[in-house]
């Protein structure tokens, strides 16, 4: 019989009761899990707006403080500039150095205050200068000189301090409109590490000035080891996120790490930005470590509801079902002996086990009498071809022996017929007109005489029962490569005494339909015939360099020529097997016992 495949078959058990099981547990839950997935993902955005409204706020309160700052930068220019209109040139702005000290002590977010010539040169400074320079190219002095209020330049790396400071300039005139000095100060950012410092800012968060070229000028709050070296950080986008008012993930040039930032526009200080860098992997964590909990929590109770209803199906249903569908596997693979275990109840599963029982019962039954059926058309077919080589062989000789002596004696006879002309002058014409019709009768005769030992050697070669098998085998190959193109090579042991003439005639038939096959389908231009025996067999091979049968051919009902030589194959209790290779052609295979036992053999089951 055939083989079942195993069970469960491959890729099928999502369609097997555990997996639909399994799909309406999870389609149970699922409204649960999306609704975790949508309260989480509300709490995140939640978070990340709230996030973003306190960052936004805190950077505008640093742009409102550096808007201060400048205005008490201006306001002192505007003061020491009044101040020194009225006292003179023997104001102590001009005369005594402490006087600018004190000023920049009481004024702590100025980096120096001085007092320069009209010319640019530097009159009086707070902060101690190592030399002086001329302030003729600084951009808030050449302002200054043109105007009647303070001007501003913009953020410089002072050579002084190595640091961002932002100059202002003031000219004081004399009543003629005359310059005659010019006071400045320089505002240090340095204000915005104090501002973070005395604002507490949480940990993580940072405050950050950048210019309209992206580069870092300040930073205050969290103390990051990745911003020690200022001049050479650059945060991409800053100036296009100050006008987007919401924040998104930036990298920070030369750091090489991602941060979370808002921005907005630095009041009075056009080209710059204040940004607020925000720990966003730690307050996406805290925000969702609830999802994660409800999810963990969702999880388990999934896990001990599949693993619970899985407990029952496996007790109540699966266990009955993998024993039948076992069953069915056993008695799919030829075991007609087995029968289904009939579960406790009188539930669906028992009447299942019981109607397969029933089912098993009768293709039992049915097997046996086919076993019995089939017999007996073995032992007819055996008779019957008995009997058809029996009289093959019978007509083989009467035709040989009857037909053809007769046709032998007329051709004596009728050579004899030109013996019998009168004499006379007419002897010569009739003896020439007798002698041309006995050579055309005979030559009629001669061709009955070749058709006659042909199909005689047809219906059973004489030479298959006078010399044996391998003297038949090659007549057969010699009576081929008269009539094709064929070259047939034949290879043979030594004639076997203890061969049977059963055995022996079915291997010659064998060998002709094969041959038969060869010369229509194959297109070969090569015949091997190998017969040899080995411990009590004997083993026939018919190989071709031809095309090669396909596959699909070797089990097709309709390939009455293949199906004949197995059929022949099995009444000598033989094995016939066939194999064929695309493009280089066939190898049929017969083995037989030189001396059979009679046996029953199925036609059906694999060699």
């Amino acid at each position: 019989m055939t083989n079942l495949p195993n069970l469960p078959a491959h890729g099928s058990w999502f369609f097997s009761l555990r997996g639909r099981l399994l799909f309406l547990i999870c389609l149970a839950t699922l409204p649960a899990i999306l609704f975790t997935f949508f309260a989480a993902e509300n709490e995140r955005a939640a978070t990340l707006t709230r996030m973003e409204r306190d960052a936004l706020h805190l950077a505008s309160l640093a742009s409102r403080e550096h808007a201060h700052q400048i205005q008490g930068a201006r306001e002192l220019l505007l003061w020491l500039g009044t101040k020194l209109t009225r006292e003179g040139r023997q104001s102590p702005i001009l005369t005594d150095p402490d006087f600018q000290q004190a000023l920049l002590v009481g004024h702590p977010q100025l980096a120096n205050i001085g007092v320069l010539s009209p010319e640019g040169q530097v009159l009086a400074s707070a902060y101690p200068l190592s030399s002086y320079r001329s302030w003729q190219d600084n951009p808030a002095y050449r302002a200054a000189m043109t105007s009647d209020t303070v001007a501003a330049g913009s953020y410089i790396i002072s050579p002084i301090f190595d640091r961002p400071t932002l100059n202002h300039a003031y000219a004081v005139r004399d009543s003629e409109r005359r310059v005659i000095a010019v006071l400045f100060n320089g505002l240090d950012l340095e204000w915005l590490s104090k501002m973070a410092r005395q604002s507490y800012l949480p940990d993580g968060i940072s405050l950050i000035i950048t210019d309209r070229e992206d580069r870092v000028l300040a930073f205050g709050g969290s103390a990051d080891p990745e911003l020690t070296d200022i001049g050479k950080l650059r945060i991409s986008g800053i100036s296009e996120l100050s006008r987007a008012q919401h924040g998104r993930m930036l990298e920070l040039a030369g750091a090489g790490i991602r941060r979370y930032f808002v921005a907005v526009p630095l009041e009075q200080a056009p080209g710059l930005y204040v940004s607020a860098s925000l720990p966003y992997e730690q307050i996406m964590q805290q925000a969702s470590s609830v999802f994660y909990r409800t999810l963990s929590g969702l999880g388990i109770l999934t896990l001990f509801t599949i693993a619970a209803v899985f407990i029952a199906a496996e007790l109540g249903i699966l266990r009955g079902l993998r024993a039948l569908a076992h069953a069915a596997q056993r008695l799919g693979s030829g075991d007609l002996s087995t029968r289904a275990i009939l579960p406790r109840g009188y539930g669906e599963l028992s009447s299942l086990a019981t109607a397969f029982n029933a089912m098993a019962d009768s293709l039992a039954a049915r097997h046996n009498e086919a076993i019995e059926a089939q017999a007996q058309l073995r032992a007819l077919a055996h008779r019957l071809h008995m009997a058809r080589e029996a009289e093959a062989a019978r007509i083989s000789r009467d035709l040989h022996d009857e037909i053809g002596q007769v046709l032998t004696s007329l051709k004596i006879d009728l050579s004899r017929l030109p013996a019998f002309c009168p004499p006379g002058p007419q002897v010569r014409s009739c003896s020439a007109k007798l002698q041309d019709e006995v050579a055309a009768i005979n030559r009629q005769i001669g061709a009955s005489v070749d058709l006659v030992r042909r199909i005689s050697s047809e219906l059973r070669p004489v030479v298959l029962d006078k010399l044996g098998l391998t003297a038949a085998l090659e007549w057969q190959a010699r009576e081929i490569e008269a009539h094709t193109d064929l070259v047939v090579q034949v290879e043979a042991e030594h004639a076997n005494p203890a061969l049977d003439e059963l055995v022996a005639v079915t291997l010659f038939r064998i060998a002709q339909e094969a041959l038969t096959n060869v010369i229509r389908h194959a297109q070969a231009s090569m015949i091997d015939i190998e017969l040899k025996s080995a411990e009590g067999e004997v083993i026939l091979m018919v190989s071709d360099n031809g095309v090669g049968i396909a596959d699909r051919a070797l089990d097709n009902i309709e390939s009455l020529g293949i199906i004949g030589m197995r059929e022949r194959a099995m009444l000598i209790n033989g094995r016939l097997s066939i194999q064929a290779t695309p493009g280089k052609g066939t190898t049929v295979t017969v083995t037989a016992p030189a001396q059979p036992i009679p046996k029953v053999a199925d036609a059906n089951s694999p060699d």
